[in-house]
């Protein structure tokens, strides 16, 4: 191509002409600009120059997770790269004149980043009561637990300093206490870094410790006086080897290994993402122990929808706030 073009170039400078849509006018076009008369210089794989950068790949797109229905609203979390990935809760409003290409609108403060960093992985940082006025955040900056007011502020309910992180939160019935996973950095050291499940007084952030023994707690789940959690212990990943353990909240021993074990007392059985049910009460989780994740009930031995697939999202265990 690059000889038909350089062959080419006397024709065209005495008057000849070739078509604007031919092959050959095209080749003679770029020819005669200076893209074929640079010089070419090699460069390792991998450190070619593009004018493609992550940066551009990624500008424009935004994450979606999160969803919460809350009080007849629709709510999610957007992860914006073209705001420093941030995370932004938004509401389904349709009919806003803000409304974004999702019809959404914004209602947490602009300044903010909704972000937990318990167990480096995140996930449950937003926490939803029974209306808009029970909505609580982890603010990533500070990692502060904050509740959020109607005006689009927020006002900080937990303690100054760095030493907590809050993660997987559910609040009361009566809207006065969040029950979520505490990790405490007060030695900051990894190996010194503690994990627990804590009552959070939402007026005055006074915190009691529920749970406590283990090295990792997650999807701490009330139902009147009892509470649900799963915990387990280094080396294992939640995948791999969990326990369910039931307790109450006015017990007097705050250790994991005085509350009642549901299930995973074989060792080699994840279990994850326990609920009660809202109306009877009655305790439900997810269990590989059949080789797939399925739902079981607390009381019975065997799964009550037993299945050769797996139920609880596409990562179970992964992140916090799964459910």
């Amino acid at each position: 191509m690059r000889a038909a073009a350089a062959a080419l170039l006397p024709l065209l400078a005495r008057g000849f002409q070739l078509s604007p849509t031919s092959p050959l006018a095209r080749v003679a076009a770029i020819r005669s600009s200076s893209q074929l008369s640079m010089t070419m210089i090699d460069k390792p794989y991998g450190e070619w120059e593009s004018p493609i950068t992550s940066k551009a790949i990624t500008a424009g797109s935004v994450r979606l997770g999160n969803v919460h229905y809350c009080d007849g609203e629709v709510y999610w979390l957007e992860g914006r790269p073209q705001e420093a990935g941030r995370n932004v809760l938004c509401k389904y409003s349709p009919d806003s004149a803000d409304k974004s290409q999702r019809n959404g609108v914004d209602v947490s403060p602009k300044d903010s980043n909704i972000r937990t960093r318990v167990h480096e992985y995140g996930g449950g940082a937003i926490v939803f009561g029974k209306n808009e006025d029970e909505i609580y955040f982890s603010e990533f900056a500070t990692q502060r637990l904050c509740h959020l007011l109607k005006d689009g502020t927020s006002k900080p309910i937990t303690e100054e300093g760095e030493k907590y992180r809050f993660a997987d939160g559910v609040v009361s019935e009566d809207g006065q206490v969040i029950y979520a996973i505490r990790e405490d950095h007060t030695k900051p050291e990894p190996k010194n870094v503690v994990n627990e499940i804590v009552s959070i007084n939402v007026k005055d952030g006074s915190m009691k410790v529920l749970a406590t023994g283990n090295d990792f707690y997650s999807n701490p789940r009330v139902n009147g006086n009892q509470l649900a959690y799963i915990t387990w212990n280094h080396p294992n990943m939640p995948w791999d080897s969990t326990e369910l353990r039931v307790s109450t909240l006015d017990s007097t021993s705050n250790k994991s290994s005085d509350h009642e074990l549901i299930a995973g007392s074989d060792g080699d059985t994840s279990i994850i993402q326990p609920l009660f049910h809202p109306e009877t009460g009655d305790l439900f989780y997810i269990s590989d122990e059949s080789g797939y994740y399925n739902i079981y009930r607390r009381g019975h031995e065997k799964s009550i929808l037993p299945m050769g697939h797996d139920f609880g999202g596409s990562a179970p265990g992964w992140a916090l706030g799964q459910q």
